[in-house]
């Protein structure tokens, strides 16, 4: 097959995979918004079931999706470092040209 044969398959992949990401962004805001409302009502202890039926609380909630977001920062931060180390070693020892 040549490449461009393959394009269109490529295209409705990457525009379904991007409808798709912008779906769980919009339900990952209005869980959060949701959750944030009821915090500043006062309900945020309250308990409700989720889709496993499992009982959680929207200060819970909250935690989570903050810790998820402490846990993007330091991986954000640990490939930053990994990227400047890799960057040092190649300016001390040259490109990524090998003797062999």
């Amino acid at each position: 097959m040549t490449p461009q044969a393959d394009r269109p398959k490529c295209t409705w992949m990457c525009a379904g995979i991007a409808l798709l990401g912008l779906a769980g962004l919009a339900g990952t805001s209005r869980i959060l918004l949701v959750a944030l409302e009821k915090v500043m009502s006062g309900r945020g202890l309250d308990t409700y079931r989720t889709v496993w039926l499992v009982e959680f609380n929207y200060i819970g909630v909250l935690v989570l999706f903050g810790a998820v977001v402490a846990a993007l920062l330091v991986a954000g931060a640990l490939w930053l470092h990994d990227w400047w180390q890799w960057r040092s070693l190649e300016r001390k020892y040259g490109g990524g040209r090998g003797n062999t």
